[in-house]
């Protein structure tokens, strides 16, 4: 009895899902355009959510050409992600399959006009 208790236990506790984690990176905007929102998604996925924040420590109502802003979020159990701007024309582009388990900062731009990153 004490067996089957503790096998239960044991199945229980490796079927139970993953938590969330808070993760972060240092996003440079290099697109030439000021973004007004960031959404993040696992890779393929399309389930946008919104970069989290600390309202007090947000300074600027949008990210700047040039400028730089911490990206926060709950990972999941995968490393890829895709990362969409909205910027404050209207427009909005994707940056698909960044790596944040291995990246810490990552700047994203326009070559020959497609969205394109770089990390470090």
């Amino acid at each position: 009895m004490i067996r089957m208790a503790m096998t239960i236990a044991a199945t229980l506790t490796f079927a139970a899902p993953a938590l969330a984690e808070d993760w972060d990176f240092m996003l440079t905007n290099n697109t030439g355009k000021a973004i007004k929102s960031i959404e993040i998604s696992a890779a393929g996925a399309g389930s946008w959510a919104p970069n989290k924040f600390d309202p007090e420590l947000r300074k600027e109502a949008s990210v700047k050409a040039g400028g730089k802003t911490t990206v926060h979020f709950d990972k999941g159990s995968g490393c890829k992600y895709d990362l969409k701007a909205n910027f404050e024309d209207g427009t909005s582009a994707v940056w698909p399959g960044i790596d944040v388990c291995a990246n810490s900062y990552v700047t994203i731009r326009y070559d020959g006009g497609k969205p394109s990153f770089k990390t470090s």
